[in-house]
Order: structure tokens, then sequence, then C-alpha cells
């Protein structure tokens, strides 16, 4: 959800790795029991030679959400958001909510921006990001009292900090809903601790 480097994500999923590891597992010696810890090894195998090690304008946040209106004792969930930079403005993201009884799988743009509020006081004080950004998006609920599609907006913001295994750490928190979710309509605050490589 910050800038965005010259490169792009190879459009791969880890089902097809998953899939060829355990091809390739089925094909050994019919004599040989296949483990555990061979077939994540062949998993690891293929996600390293796929490119999705070394891509780079992706980020991964999982996120706890609070959803006062929702029915009582579901109030309480979470998620996971992964989401593609395809501009320095604009990202694509893959949404999975869980919230008591309901889930929802969805589809969803962002638009973001990168600020540096302390530019003012030079040095390092330039390097910390905050990143507000407003996303949309369409959820095909999988569970719960609703059908067909329900729609999803969000506004928010996030701060960057740390580095580990290539990428950075960030934190934020936004203020959402759901409509045509059923008895889950409403409004929902997500707080989110995330990692993104090459924003």
């Amino acid at each position: 959800m910050t800038t965005m480097k010259n490169h792009r994500l190879p459009t791969l999923s880890l089902a097809p790795l998953a899939l060829a590891a355990l091809t390739a597992s089925a094909q050994t010696s019919t004599n040989s029991v296949p483990t555990i810890a061979g077939g994540l090894t062949e998993i690891y195998d293929a996600f390293a030679a796929s490119g999705l090690a070394t891509a780079t304008n992706y980020a991964v946040e999982p996120y706890l959400t609070y959803a006062p209106q929702a029915p009582a004792g579901n109030t309480v969930g979470g998620g996971v958001l992964t989401v593609y930079n395809v501009s320095q403005l604009v990202g694509a993201g893959l949404g999975v909510d869980y919230l008591g009884q309901f889930s929802l799988v969805s589809a969803n743009i962002t638009l973001h921006t990168t600020l540096h509020p302390l530019n003012f006081l030079g040095g390092s004080w330039t390097n910390p990001a905050v990143v507000p950004f407003v996303l949309a998006g369409v959820g095909t609920p999988l569970s719960g009292t609703s059908s067909g599609f329900s729609a999803i907006t969000d506004a928010g913001a996030n701060v960057s900090f740390g580095h580990f295994g290539g990428g950075q750490f960030n934190a934020g928190a936004c203020y959402g809903r759901w409509d045509n979710a059923g008895a889950y309509s409403g409004p929902r605050y997500h707080f989110f601790l995330g990692w993104s490589k090459g924003f």
C-alpha cells in the first residue's frame, strides 16, 4: 500500500506449486513411502523455483475485525488481505474474512499514497512513511445468512517500520462496512499488522 518499484509479481499461485510437488512425489519409486518432510521439501523447492521468493510489490495483511452490529457472540473475527501493487497509487487484492459463523471471500481494489510527515526534520526522520488508503470490493459469502454478492468498503492508514526477509512490517487500522451481507451487514473496524515487499 505504499510506493511501487519497477517489478511485477509473477501471476502464479501456490495451488499449482503444491499440485506439482505432490505429483512429483507420486512419481517417485512405488516402493518408497512418502513422508511429510519430503513433501514439504518438494513444495518449498517448487516455491523457490517459481520466482515468488524474489517477487516484489506485494503485501500480506492479517487483521482482527470488530463488527459491533453483527449477531451477538459473532462480533469479533479476523481475516487476511493480500495486495499486489499494479501502479504507484493502485493495488488489487484478494481477501478472506471470518466473523463468528460468517465467512466471505472478496476481490478488492485499493487507492493509496505514501506520505513522509517528518521530512521537515531531515536526516533519518525522512524514512517513516504513513500510507492512507481506501478500499472497495465485492465479496461472496461462503457461510452465514447472506446470499449473492456483498459490497465491501474501507478507509484507513498504516505506518511502515522495521525490516525482515527483504521486506518491511506495517501496522494500521481502518473503518469499513459490509453491505448486502444479511445479519452481518454494518460497520467494521480492522486492526492489522502486515508485511510488504517492494512497496
